[in-house]
């Protein structure tokens, strides 16, 4: 089970002087987060709490989704719910604090939506070699070759080839967090910027989520 977490915004990449040398950060912006329900264990089965990120407008969302997806006359663009060992931590209406849950240089998970490449080939797909660029091989140079043996004549399954790649979930574990900027009011809502260690999956703009790590991180 993931651990408490918070909505972001991949805003792309740069770099800062760290101990003589520069290192890869990728931006994060978490736009003012407000919590707007709770999941009980006696009423669902399970204790969660529902978190509203960002801003839209209610053409954005299902009419059956109305009542979700807004908070005091504020309609969210992201609203997602994550567990916690105990709901009584939090309150209705009240706003998360990026520096209340994650610090400077802890580690966490980060989980997206790898860039999605379309149909491609098994070189492309599955690093294959492909075969030679001459000597008897003509129009096959970016093949994937034989497919399988005489017996059992059949392809199993499993077998690597061409196919759709990408657009895969994807979570990075155990990134370290170098740098955090609250009150920043980047998209004229107010928020803040988190800069991990390293890449994180999923184009620029994309969402993505920040949790606390599995393996080395505290439950809440």
């Amino acid at each position: 089970m993931k651990n408490f977490g918070l909505l972001c915004k991949k805003m792309g990449m740069s770099q800062v002087m760290c101990d003589g040398s520069f290192i890869p950060l990728t931006l994060l912006y978490i736009e003012s987060p407000i919590v707007i329900g709770f999941k009980t264990m006696d009423r669902d089965g399970y204790s969660a709490v529902i978190i509203g990120f960002g801003n839209s407008s209610l053409k954005s969302w299902n009419k059956s989704q109305h009542g979700l997806c807004q908070y005091e006359g504020r309609v969210f663009e992201k609203v997602k719910e994550f567990r916690v060992m105990n709901v009584e931590k939090f309150n209705i209406g009240d706003a998360i604090s990026v520096s209340d849950f994650f610090a400077q240089n802890e580690f966490v998970d980060v989980q997206g939506i790898s860039l999605g490449r379309g149909f491609s080939g098994g070189m492309k797909r599955h690093g294959f070699s492909g075969l030679r660029a001459s000597h008897g091989v003509s129009k096959a140079h970016r093949s994937g070759g034989s497919t399988g043996s005489r017996k059992p004549s059949r392809v199993l399954k499993g077998k690597k080839m061409a196919g759709r790649y990408g657009a895969e979930t994807i979570t990075v574990k155990n990134m370290k967090i170098k740098y955090i900027e609250e009150k920043v009011d980047l998209l004229d809502s107010g928020g803040s910027i988190v800069g991990v260690y390293g890449a994180v999956p999923g184009s620029k703009g994309s969402f993505c989520g920040l949790y606390k790590s599995v393996s080395l991180g505290e439950k809440l």
